[in-house]
């Protein structure tokens, strides 16, 4: 459905969804974009080389539903980015909303986005996520990164004029993450706008990080291999010289200070500062797993950020 625009013009709204075996929260996404107040122009589902049943279960639902503005490209198999760039260039719409399945998408979320981006005259408008965590080990993981009970602000949800996406040179290629890092940083560097819309909410549907303590370095580490490309992304720099400083503490025979620093402020003290609230006197393991993802965090993202030195010369 366009909207109008200033009472001058109307913008038209492409949702770009990409997918990868998404089978079990994909009826769930489905629903979501059904229930929209504003119905966009056109859906893209983004079929980045699923080998489950997701396109089956889509082409049903646009059978049955009659969703003739629902469509999905075939892309084989690529990375998430890759895949929201050729969302992007089969839209036809002035604006490009964004967002990945297994979230929990407001009803009201791109009617209140588009209010935003109207009223306060802005390029793009993002949405927060509250992240809580499933499981102890979800949970743990959730804490040391986003906070447990907290709101986020993040790029999947943001509705972002076609043109800037444009100008911008869309998403860096064959990443699975910091695309966003990089996609934000640019924004604020040329000047463009960026407001959030804090009457729209998402939430994962079941674990919203991981379930368990091999996966999730696994995760970490394919996240951190692109960190290098990512524009006003120091995290990789930060990394490695924390990890020489370490080596040098311990060469100086100073490992203990060391290590009691490291489980005080990595293990407790920023995963506090990041979360609204941590259940440990209802779940006491959460003392033990809480600084023990700090731990699998840190290493697999070291191990990323040398891997991907070392591949591509940085």
């Amino acid at each position: 459905m366009a909207v109008a625009w200033k009472n001058k013009r109307y913008m038209t709204i492409s949702v770009v969804i990409p997918f990868y075996n998404e089978s079990i929260s994909i009826k769930k996404t489905l629903l979501c974009l059904d229930g929209q107040e504003l119905q966009p122009d056109e859906v893209i589902f983004v079929n980045s080389g699923s080998t489950d049943n997701t396109v089956e279960i889509i082409d049903t639902h646009i059978s049955n539903m009659n969703k003739n503005n629902y469509q999905i490209i075939y892309c084989g198999e690529m990375s998430p980015s890759s895949s929201i760039n050729k969302g992007i260039d089969s839209a036809s719409s002035d604006l490009i909303a964004y967002v990945d399945c297994g979230l929990d998408i407001p009803s009201n979320w791109l009617k209140e986005s588009l209010s935003v981006m109207k009223n306060g005259d802005c390029d793009i408008v993002s949405i927060q996520i509250n992240t809580k965590g499933e499981t102890l080990v979800d949970q743990s993981f959730i804490s040391q990164t986003y906070g447990i009970n907290s709101l986020t602000t993040c790029l999947p949800g943001s509705i972002i004029k076609k043109d800037v996406i444009e100008k911008l040179g869309r998403f860096i290629t064959k990443s699975r993450a910091s695309y966003d890092v990089d996609f934000i940083n640019k924004i604020v560097k040329n000047n463009y706008k960026r407001r959030v819309n804090k009457s729209t909410t998402l939430k994962y549907f079941g674990i919203n990080y991981s379930n368990n303590f091999f996966a999730a370095s696994k995760k970490v580490y394919s996240y951190s291999l692109n960190a290098w490309n990512a524009e006003g992304d120091f995290k990789p720099y930060i990394y490695l010289t924390l990890f020489i400083i370490s080596v040098t503490l311990i060469i100086f025979n100073l490992g203990f200070y060391l290590l009691f620093s490291y489980i005080f402020l990595r293990g407790y003290l920023a995963p506090y500062m990041k979360s609204k609230n941590i259940p440990l006197f209802q779940c006491p393991l959460l003392t033990l797993t809480i600084p023990l993802a700090g731990f699998i965090i840190d290493i697999s993202r070291l191990a990323g950020y040398i891997k991907s030195y070392s591949i591509n010369g940085k």
